[in-house]
């Protein structure tokens, strides 16, 4: 079991009571906010939504414990499973104590909270994850503006990142759309095939729209092996393959010009990755200068 899981397996058992998925999330939260579980890197990210922050990732691990008996959920409340609470406190105790201490924590200054309290103290000291909300009567008084990004020919690769801390980053630059031009939008990282990834960017608000044809084909990257050989793969692919697709990069030119949209692609090295040699020929095209989002 990863090691994120345990630690929220600990709050669903320091906790004082069943809780919300509302209640679970925050308190996740507040536990990378605010205690030292925020310097695990593999910890849950989050992102501004609904009911403020949340993440993506966290519900679906949740699925995935509750489909393992060790989480279950009655009354849109959810707690540990009695029959595995033996397991799963087992498998609390192999977390360093003082990460068990950070949980103990939050659960007992928090969990007891009635729900509204809580969001609310939530979004009064953390503003920007209460942008998206609903729940306008618990908003601060003052709300940071969602950034709106400058004309620019922008690419962001999701390597090494999560799709909450993904998503998070591109509504903090202010882009509005997101232009994914893989040749194959695949990937066995949660969030970013194409249909999950084109959900969670309806329900931020943002626009998805697919450019397989401005991708690299798979059978293009094999045997490939060190630097020197992608370069050339990258420089045939700015010789020879993108003038091929004219109408596709002057489509994609009009959408840029229209919207602050982000060129998708999955390496976080913009130096190993075609997004690059396309977003100078989308730059040529608009006479917009590119910035690659990191």
């Amino acid at each position: 079991m990863l090691r994120r899981q345990k630690i929220i397996l600990a709050l669903l058992d320091s906790a004082a009571k069943p809780l919300s998925r509302t209640m679970f999330v925050k308190l996740s939260f507040l536990l990378r906010a605010e205690t030292e579980v925020g310097e695990d890197s593999t910890f849950y990210d989050f992102v501004p939504y609904q009911f403020g922050p949340f993440s993506f990732v966290l519900y679906r691990e949740i699925e995935a414990l509750k489909h393992q008996s060790y989480v279950v959920e009655n009354d849109e409340k959810l707690a540990l499973a009695k029959p595995m609470a033996g397991e799963a406190r087992r498998l609390i105790g192999d977390l360093p104590i003082s990460v068990r201490s950070s949980v103990g924590l939050i659960a007992s200054r928090h969990s007891s909270k009635a729900q509204r309290a809580l969001v609310q103290d939530v979004y009064a000291r953390y503003p920007w994850y209460a942008t998206k909300s609903e729940l306008a009567d618990l908003l601060p008084a003052t709300l940071p503006p969602l950034p709106s990004a400058s004309p620019a020919v922008y690419t962001v690769g999701y390597e090494r990142t999560s799709v909450d801390a993904f998503f998070d980053r591109l509504l903090r630059a202010g882009i509005r759309g997101i232009a994914d031009v893989r040749a194959n939008p695949i990937s066995r990282k949660y969030g970013f095939a194409r249909t999950s990834l084109s959900g969670i960017a309806a329900k931020l608000g943002l626009a998805y729209r697919q450019f397989p044809k401005l991708g690299i084909p798979s059978e293009e990257r094999s045997g490939l092996a060190g630097f020197s050989t992608y370069q050339t793969l990258l420089d045939r692919y700015e010789r020879e393959m993108l003038p091929k697709q004219s109408a596709e990069v002057a489509e994609l030119s009009r959408i840029v010009e229209r919207e602050p949209t982000a060129l998708l692609c999955v390496e976080a090295d913009i130096h190993w990755c075609h997004r690059t040699r396309l977003a100078k020929a989308v730059a040529r095209e608009t006479g917009l200068a590119i910035q690659h989002l990191t």
